[in-house]
């Protein structure tokens, strides 16, 4: 472009003069303002913007340190502060078709938006050889002169410096000005790239670089050097060492001026209102770009609106379809509308929103806290009333949403689908199936997932909403707007090209293009970036990794991803930097010398490994911090996937091609390596929540059968799983560590043994002990080691006294080893009756020991065992008792034990417990009225489902029994599909070699059966 008016050489400097002349005429002020400080109070969250000047070709380096380094982690600092940054770097974005005006408005209209958003600029200037462009007086139209007040001979660069900080005398400006000496290491070839041929460039950068220097602090003006380190394939001079001098020198200026600008707030925050803020400000961001959903957005309002709403609405859709931006919008709008009382059936008081968005912010996967904080804004608890627990927490929550006399709340809870796996997620245990008339909720989350499953499979089911593909104008929309915000724009033509693409139509395919356009510094080329990017959500997210390993960190980052993806429930930070730091065995194949890796390197111990240095590790965690979860600062959140998408991209790049280190093991053997990887970490934590969370998994995957055994010997690891009712993981656990149940058995009761000779041990503890083991071995069937133990217990109990609480415990342990004997026959005969009479008489005991005792806990112990009474006594009436007890006799201590059972579970609120109660009655009205004892297994039924699911003993007896009844009643089909779910139920909890799984396959295999399933295949073959 156009470059100065004199021709004469000598009178460069005199043309400078003057231009400077007229810069000093256009200060805002000659009084300097650095010493003044400019603090903002602020409530919530809030945008800091940071706009880059340069010249371009010259700064490409430095740049894309910038932008894929520093920024990042000063992004991930202002993130703890509440800020949001956003940084603006205009090295393309500008079509080549745009005026003169539109280039100059786009540069300084930015730096415009920085003063809106932070009163004065954060600003970065980058210096050195080349002035850049200088309009001529033709090429600056009258409206810019006038706006900006223009200074005719100023490069584009230098009209930046002015009105983003020359004239306000800008404390928050950072001016990086690189030393000319490493040109004499740069290729001749390539000099063209960093001097200005203009022969007024050289007297116009003295001058600058003077002027900067008087005007600004000594902290403002910095000097840097680099050091040429080749030409990339691209044809770009890389240089060598800007990490630590450029990179350094950036992030803690701007790191400082933004902490004095933006003080945190004094004071603690709350936690639940910190959670708050930090939800507010996902829902703010993500509600901005929601287009082509007008249908969906209509059905949702309709639905929170609507009178004699008692279901939840569901939003369904598969990975990156924008289901989280559509109820970000939906919680945006619900909020404002809710505050100016526009929303119908909230009366005087209006309604509460509460929203929360799982995996979006530190904390938001944890279900026991949603909870509370939902209970909290409710005015429901506080902190001296606050559930002690999860168990209780859902307990009160079930309560408040189906009580009438809740206040108005509207709930939106995005990713219903992610919250930290537990039962109490899973079987959605808090939300009951029938909500208050004046509780309206709308969840989304990934169709079929369990969470789908357990509210589509409830009486009152939901209603549902499929988010459908995008539209082509929605989605040109929305790659307007998203590069919009960092001032990039894509022309016609390339706007088609991307939008060409198939997977376009998927809003999380179209988010991860526009960030990898956005971070592309090479404008000449973008057209042929945009071509590239591949098409198939799971295939961009590979090349996305591919960029990764070449700019942060390779084997390193390659690991990183491996590791997370064969972990169980996710990585602390810590775990995942004390593994990464054995860098001579990071892959699988052969490691750096040579060896073959893993097994041959075991005897290094962790105290010879340091953990990855934090330099090492800030590059990886900057790569893949936007496809993370955010974790938060204490260091007990988990790493792990945000978008399930990137997990399927990892095994498909990682693992299922077996290309890890270009080695040839196969996909089997590469699984195989990582999670031996991560068994032998964990192997040595001590920390048993963790290890019990990550190192028996591993251990099963790779079929480690002898070290899963010494694992789950060890009696800190038994008292870990152990839980009264049915130990279902620790005894799943040893189905995997061994073909048969004895082998259990046998390792406990030899433990027992050496406890019990060993002088330390208590002998009240190994009372404990003893009916701990016994009801686990009760519950696998080990009746024999059971009954051992039980006497040994009551040995135990008489030498300490025999205290009426421990009794009641070991009579109620009695009667549930004889009632396990006597169920093992298949059918109801004569034969259990030497079983099932001690069962009766240990209960009674039990019973009578009970009367006097006080506290919850006897009362829930007492409840349980009138239970398993009157279901005892269900089999005695249908045997016709003997001269002990008649059956009408035993009839009425059944109905008596049954509704004292039925108050007491009803007073503490546990409403699985009630649903056995019920299921037990039914049991016995069953005999001689079918219709009413279906209705009582549907009242149970739902109970017991909405606090257990089916997937738990509960469920599954329940199951069974509907099986059983129905085929009484003739009604084959149903009872088909009864006993093909008990079946699935009853092998994921005891196993296909359990007696009573047995007796359900047998079922299935009697002629009735048979036929329904013969009537079934046939019916498939003809659809």
């Amino acid at each position: 472009m156009g470059c100065g008016s004199s021709n004469a050489a000598g009178s460069y400097q005199s043309d400078v003069n003057t231009m400077w002349n007229q810069v000093r005429r256009t200060v805002d002020s000659s009084t300097k303002t650095n010493d003044k400080k400019l603090v903002i109070r602020r409530s919530g969250w809030k945008t800091v913007r940071i706009f880059v000047s340069s010249t371009f070709r010259d700064f490409h380096a430095e740049r894309e340190i910038l932008i894929k380094e520093v920024f990042p982690d000063l992004r991930v600092w202002c993130e703890k502060r509440r800020l949001h940054l956003v940084d603006c770097d205009l090295r393309w974005g500008i079509p080549k078709d745009t005026t003169t005006e539109e280039t100059l408005r786009t540069c300084l209209g930015e730096i415009d938006r920085c003063y809106q958003d932070n009163v004065m600029p954060f600003f970065l200037n980058l210096t050195s050889e080349r002035c850049g462009w200088i309009p001529n007086q033709m090429e600056v139209p009258p409206s810019i002169r006038s706006d900006y007040r223009w200074i005719q001979g100023l490069s584009v660069t230098e009209m930046e410096i002015m009105h983003g900080a020359y004239r306000k005398d800008n404390f928050n400006s950072l001016f990086m000005i690189r030393d000319s000496s490493f040109l004499q290491e740069v290729p001749k070839e390539h000099h063209k790239d960093f001097v200005d041929v203009n022969p007024i460039a050289p007297a116009k950068l003295q001058m600058l670089k003077q002027m900067l220097k008087d005007r600004f602090r000594k902290d403002q003006v910095s000097f840097y050097n680099c050091e040429f380190d080749g030409v990339n394939n691209q044809g770009k001079v890389e240089f060598n060492g800007l990490e630590k001098t450029l990179g350094k020198m950036v992030y803690e200026f701007f790191q400082r001026r933004i902490t004095e600008q933006y003080p945190l707030e004094d004071g603690v925050l709350d936690p639940y209102q910190q959670a708050k803020e930090a939800h507010e400000s996902f829902m703010k961001n993500r509600s901005a770009s929601v287009l082509g959903r007008t249908n969906i957005l209509e059905q949702m309002k309709e639905h929170i609106i609507g009178i004699g709403v008692d279901v939840p609405l569901l939003l369904l859709g598969g990975p990156g379809t924008g289901k989280s931006s559509i109820m970000a919008r939906v919680a945006d709008v619900t909020v404002a509308k809710a505050l100016t009382k526009e929303i119908p059936g909230g009366g005087e008081q209006g309604w509460h929103v509460f929203y929360h968005f799982v995996g979006a912010v530190p904390g938001s996967p944890n279900l026991e806290m949603t909870l509370k904080r939902l209970l909290r804004e409710l005015g429901e608890v506080n902190d001296t009333t606050m559930p002690k627990d999860l168990e209780s927490a859902c307990q009160v929550t079930y309560a408040v949403l189906s009580n009438p006399n809740t206040k108005p709340v509207i709930i939106i809870i995005d990713a219903l689908n992610q919250f930290d796996e537990c039962k109490e997620a899973t079987v959605l245990n808090w939300l009951p199936s029938k909500l208050g008339p004046q509780i309206r909720c709308i969840f989304s989350m990934i169709d079929e997932t369990p969470q789908h499953q357990t509210l589509h499979s409830r009486p009152n089911k939901p209603l549902e909403v499929y988010v459908t593909p995008l539209d082509m104008s929605s989605r040109e929309a929305i790659v307007q707007e998203t590069l919009g915000n960092y001032q990039k724009r894509l022309d016609a033509e390339q706007m088609a090209s991307l939008l060409s693409k198939e997977s376009s139509q998927n809003p999380l395919w179209l988010s991860v293009a526009c960030e990898e356009l956005r971070v592309y510094g090479i404008f000449e080329k973008l057209s042929d970036k945009i071509n590239s990017l591949a098409d198939g959500l799971l295939n961009l997210l590979e090349q996305v990794l591919t960029r990764f390993e070449e700019e942060n960190g390779g084997q390193l980052l390659i690991a990183s991803l491996c590791l997370l993806e064969c972990s169980c429930r996710g990585l602390l930070e810590t775990e995942l930097l004390n593994i990464l730091g054995d860098e001579d065995n990071l892959m699988p194949g052969k490691n750096k010398s040579g060896e073959k890796g893993q097994e041959e390197n075991r005897e290094k111990t962790s105290e010879d490994i340091s953990p990855l240095s934090a330099h090492k590790w800030a590059r990886i965690f900057r790569a893949l911090k936007p496809f993370l979860r955010p974790f938060g600062d204490s260091g007990e959140g988990r790493l792990d996937f945000y978008h399930r998408a990137l997990s399927k991209a990892v095994r498909a790049k990682y693992f299922d091609n077996g290309q890890q280190n270009n080695s040839e093991i196969s996909s089997d053997g590469i699984y195989n390596w990582w999670h031996t990887k991560l068994a032998n970490h964990f192997e040595g934590v001590t920390n048993l929540e963790r290890k019990a969370e990550e190192y028996p998994h591993h251990l099963v995957k790779i079929n480690d059968k002898k070290r899963l055994i010494e694992f789950l010997k060890d009696w800190d690891v038994f008292h870990h799983y152990y839980i009264e009712a049915f130990s279902g993981e620790l005894l799943a656990l040893w189905r995997q560590a061994s073909d048969t149940q004895k082998t259990m058995e046998e390792c406990y009761l030899k433990a027992l043994e050496v406890t019990k000779d060993d002088p330390k041990t208590n002998l009240e503890d190994l009372g404990l002990l003893y009916e701990k083991v016994a009801r686990v071995l009760s519950q696998s069937n080990q009746l024999e080691g059971g009954f051992s133990l039980l006497e040994k217990l009551f040995a135990v109990e008489e030498e300490l006294g025999n205290r009426p609480e421990r009794m009641m415990v070991n009579y109620d342990l009695a009667a549930l080893l004889s009632n396990a004997k006597f169920q093992l026959h298949d059918f109801i005969v004569k034969a259990m009756m030497p079983d099932l009479k001690p069962a009766i008489q240990h209960r009674m005991k039990a019973l009578e020991l009970s009367k006097d005792l006080k506290g919850e806990q006897f009362r829930f112990k007492r409840a349980t065992s009138l239970t398993d009474l009157a279901f005892c006594l269900r089999n005695w009436i249908y045997l016709g008792g003997d001269n002990s007890m008649t059956p009408t006799e035993s009839r009425k201590l059944f109905f008596d034990s049954i509704e004292e059972a039925k108050e007491i579970f009803k007073e503490l609120g546990d409403q699985a417990q009630l649903g056995d109660c019920i299921m037990t009655e039914a049991m016995l009205r069953g005999t001689t009225d079918k219709q009413l004892a279906l209705k009582l297994y549907r009242e149970a039924e739902e109970l017991i489902m909405q606090s257990c699911g089916e997937m738990s003993i509960l469920g599954s007896r329940i199951t069974i029994n509907l099986a059983i009844l129905f085929l009484k009643m003739g009604r084959d089909e149903e009872a088909y599909d009864h006993w093909q779910r008990g079946k699935v139920s009853k092998i994921m909890l005891k196993g296909i070699d359990h007696p009573s799984t047995q007796r359900v396959i047998n079922s299935l295999n009697t002629p009735r059966m048979k036929r329904v399933a013969e009537k079934r295949a046939k019916e498939k073959v003809l659809l």
